[in-house]
């Protein structure tokens, strides 16, 4: 069993060709169709400091 992949950017899930599919509490859920279903990611965002 594989683990769940983490990015730390929207961009960086957008390139790995994961599409966004929900928000979460720190970031959003990305996800990928695969040959077997849906390959779920997690994009966290660290809120800005100002």
């Amino acid at each position: 069993m594989q683990g769940v992949r983490v990015f730390h950017s929207i961009s960086e899930a957008l390139r790995a060709g994961f599409e966004i599919a929900d928000r979460t509490a720190n970031g959003y859920l990305a996800r990928i169709r695969t040959s077997r279903g849906w390959a779920l990611a997690v994009v966290e965002v660290l809120p800005s400091e100002s």
